[in-house]
């Protein structure tokens, strides 16, 4: 077992941030949670055993970095993104500032809320939107694995070993090799405590980009090569550091993490940038498939790599249990170069840590506590690709984490995760 530890973006005692909230009255009915056995078989197919301790794997690393679509949600009756959407933008505002406490309900899982019969239709659809922007098309056929940055952290935690939530992710072949991972949770919404100030933190701290007024929670997507394995990996962005005045939109570039250098001089620096921005007033445009069914609007953003950042709050009281061990996966599996820890007393903000992924104290970190966790994750999806593709593009498998224990089973319906038409992007 790793000497470090996986927590959740909310555990009980901490305040933290999770992109998207609603206001919606704390005495509103949430639904019941859904069983993690919903609609499976019995009998699960066989067990996964947790890889042995690799003595000679090479060191893990994340290659080939390329930005490869974003959106941000909108509140409308029919799922609805703006693509390329823009993360909210940091203040940079002088400490100490006062916040409220958080209210209402917070997005668990905002894509699954608002697209549930498809979670991966968005990702799917901002990314050939922006290769079309961009006048060439996205190969999908030679990407190995498509997910959420949560689902590989799942596994993480599931590896690491100790008490570790219950989750499933359920998975699905596309072509002749690529997974598909699709987040499952329990309930797309919770209620927030009203002891936490990690969302009135990000209103405080942030502003709306030009265009996204109106969002609900940004989305990138990025591709890299995770020692031999062409990933596709959704994420949420909490903020950026960016320009007051975007303009029109540069061709995509590769992105590259932020250097070591002073976060705030890159602030400074930062904002003489301009970023891209598309043409108001477009008509939107429609991704449908009977009752799956996406409205793309285009407009917000498109934002270097170097500018996206991670943000999370801490009490004073929990201020010094903050181990950055815990929160490097998701840096790293994302390559979200910075990371900005407030701390507060009673929402009263009045210091903030900031970190970059590149700094040779993460280095340091990532080298000594975290690497061989990641080589197991390596592994993993090695054999979860060779039993997607086992069973085929009309197998319909899930894995399930009970009691620390990772199962996998068959699910009962057939029904395909895309239409049929987005699954053809997938075949060679």
């Amino acid at each position: 077992m790793s000497g470090y530890s996986y927590r959740g973006r909310n555990p009980r005692g901490y305040s933290s941030y999770t992109q998207g909230y609603s206001k919606t009255s704390p005495t509103s009915n949430l639904p019941p949670d859904r069983d993690i056995l919903q609609g499976l078989a019995k009998s699960p197919l066989q067990t996964v055993a947790r890889p042995p301790t690799p003595s000679t794997d090479k060191e893990i690393k994340i290659t080939n970095l390329h930005y490869a679509g974003s959106y941000n949600w909108v509140e409308k009756p029919s799922p609805t993104i703006i693509v390329p959407g823009s993360p909210r933008e940091w203040l940079n505002k002088s400490l100490p500032y006062q916040v409220h406490a958080d209210d209402g309900f917070s997005f668990k899982d905002q894509n699954g809320y608002r697209s549930p019969n498809a979670v991966l239709l968005p990702l799917i659809t901002a990314v050939d939107e922006m290769s079309k922007r961009n006048g060439d098309d996205f190969d999908w056929a030679s990407i190995d694995f498509v997910t959420d940055r949560n689902n590989l952290r799942k596994l993480l935690r599931w590896i690491a070993g100790g008490t570790i939530n219950d989750f499933r992710i359920d998975l699905q072949l596309a072509g002749k090799h690529t997974v598909l991972f699709n987040r499952w949770e329990d309930r797309y919404k919770e209620q927030m405590s009203g002891r936490t100030f990690g969302f009135n933190f990000e209103k405080a701290s942030t502003r709306p980009a030009p265009g996204c007024v109106d969002s609900t929670g940004h989305h990138r997507i990025v591709r890299y090569d995770l020692n031999g394995l062409k990933m596709v990996v959704r994420f949420e962005v909490d903020a950026c550091i960016a320009s007051e005045a975007p303009t029109s939109a540069p061709k995509s570039t590769p992105a590259k993490p932020g250097s070591s250098a002073n976060v705030d001089d890159l602030i400074g620096a930062l904002s003489g940038v301009t970023l891209s921005t598309a043409v108001p007033g477009s008509s939107p445009s429609t991704v449908a498939d009977g009752a799956r069914e996406i409205i793309v609007i285009h407009g917000g953003a498109e934002v270097p790599q170097s500018a996206i950042v991670e943000l999370t709050t801490r009490s004073e009281r929990n201020a010094a249990s903050f181990d950055f061990k815990e929160s490097y996966p998701q840096l790293f599996l994302s390559q979200t170069p910075h990371h900005f820890l407030a701390v507060h007393e009673r929402g009263r903000f009045t210091r903030m840590t900031k970190r970059q992924l590149e700094s040779p104290e993460i280095k340091n970190l990532a080298v000594d506590i975290i690497q061989p966790d990641l080589k197991k994750l390596r592994r993993v999806l090695d054999v979860i690709m060779a039993l997607a593709i086992k069973h085929g593009e009309r197998g319909r498998l899930s894995l399930v984490c009970q009691g620390g224990d990772l199962k996998v089973y068959e699910r009962v319906s057939d029904k395909s995760c895309l239409p049929d038409d987005i699954l053809q992007r997938f075949d060679v």
